[in-house]
């Protein structure tokens, strides 16, 4: 996102600031009914969480292994990618695990069938050993469980675009670009099991956006991106136009969002063309604009940055705290005669406090596990170390 073009590999602080506020936001989105949610970025436009918290990984990447392809460290490359793909799919069980957990106490306590059959909880309740077994094969993913999938996928991909930028990034976004026109196409997708069906996130169709992002961290290393008129104003009609439609033109077009998701290509699963558009418009003004740099500077900026250098384990917190939010306001509908948005509300805000106080946390437990002086040199060194540490 604003991210300054560097000759060295270094730990981009703005980078760190956008990874850590998609992550408030998905959490805040993984929560759903409760009122917060209608401020994140999906109320404003086509494109949502999903394709920054993709797009930075991907720049993410380039920015930390892009530089060993030229050394011939190839195989380290693809070495350090397949041990993160297998770390993310530890976590992901892990997560997946907690959940089914979290949602039977909250079912054995509201007798809410929902809990245990929603967002593809029932073949794990209904039939434990092929629910259980489709985890396990990724053939299985639960609602709102389904990015580290996704994001595994992605990992097995990358030293593949990494060669190919290499090579050429017009090679490999043309590369990139073919096999997301299959995806599209229905010719390459990932199916699911027990349940029939495919993958909520098509890696084929969204690698596209992965590649994206490490093309553009490739061209980060040598030079700035342009800032041109033309490209400017584009984007900006384009982010206009997705605003409008999607608020029906504040309530004086009642209907439009729907249609515009019906005629539109704005499909999630596959990536839509709309919405792989809009992200780019929002991301070139972002970057143009360096509101992250202004961000940076404000009295959120410095937490924000904690979250996303923890990214992981945030993310992984953030994720149970979400299927936690989920029980609490089914048990407030339940159980009580309060309002389950407002008490999903006050969650949320809890909740995000209480991953800025983990992120706080775990960088104060760094800076003491080094020792005072080794703590003060890692603090300095923040800003030039890897940020491949992602959940991303």
């Amino acid at each position: 996102m604003d991210v300054q073009p560097m000759k060295n590999v270094g730990r981009n602080g703005t980078i760190d600031l956008w990874r850590g506020l998609v992550l408030a936001i998905i959490f805040v989105n993984h929560i759903p009914g409760n009122i917060i949610e209608h401020a994140t970025p999906r109320s404003f436009g086509f494109s949502d969480s999903a394709e920054a918290f993709i797009f930075i990984s991907g720049l993410s990447l380039a920015l930390v292994y892009y530089h060993r392809i030229p050394q011939g460290d190839i195989i380290g490359v693809v070495r350090r990618c397949l041990r993160r793909s297998f770390e993310l799919y530890r976590m992901h069980l892990l997560l997946t695990a907690g959940a089914i957990a979290l949602f039977s106490i909250g079912y054995e306590l509201s007798d809410d069938i929902g809990l245990i059959e929603a967002d593809g909880r029932n073949i794990v309740f209904g039939n434990t050993a092929k629910g259980v077994t489709g985890i396990l094969l990724l053939g299985h993913q639960l609602g709102y469980f389904n990015i580290l999938p996704l994001y595994i996928a992605l990992m097995l991909w990358a030293p593949v675009a990494l060669v190919l930028a290499r090579i050429h990034v017009l090679l490999a976004l043309a590369v990139s670009f073919g096999i997301y026109a299959l995806a599209r196409d229905g010719v390459l997708v990932l199916p699911t099991w027990p349940e029939p069906g495919t993958w909520f996130f098509n890696p084929f169709a969204w690698q596209l956006l992965f590649t994206i992002g490490i093309v553009t961290g490739v061209i980060f290393t040598q030079r700035p991106i342009p800032l041109t008129r033309t490209c400017q104003i584009s984007a900006i009609v384009i982010l206009t136009a997705s605003l409008l439609v999607v608020m029906d033109v504040f309530g004086l077009a009642p209907g439009l969002r729907d249609a515009a998701f019906t005629q539109l290509d704005l499909p999630k699963y596959d990536l839509g063309l709309g919405r792989l558009v809009h992200f780019i418009a929002l991301a070139y003004l972002v970057t143009q604009w360096r509101i992250g740099e202004k961000l940076e500077r404000t009295i959120v900026g410095p937490d924000l940055k904690r979250l996303g250098r923890n990214g992981l384990v945030i993310f992984a917190a953030g994720s149970l705290l979400s299927a936690l939010g989920q029980v609490i306001m089914t048990l407030t509908a339940v159980k009580s005669s309060a309002s389950p948005h407002l008490i999903g509300m006050v969650f949320t805000l809890i909740g995000l406090m209480g991953l800025l106080a983990l992120a706080r946390y775990l960088e104060w437990n760094k800076f003491n596990a080094d020792g005072p002086q080794n703590g003060r040199t890692r603090s300095l060194a923040l800003s030039s170390a890897s940020p491949g540490r992602l959940p991303s």
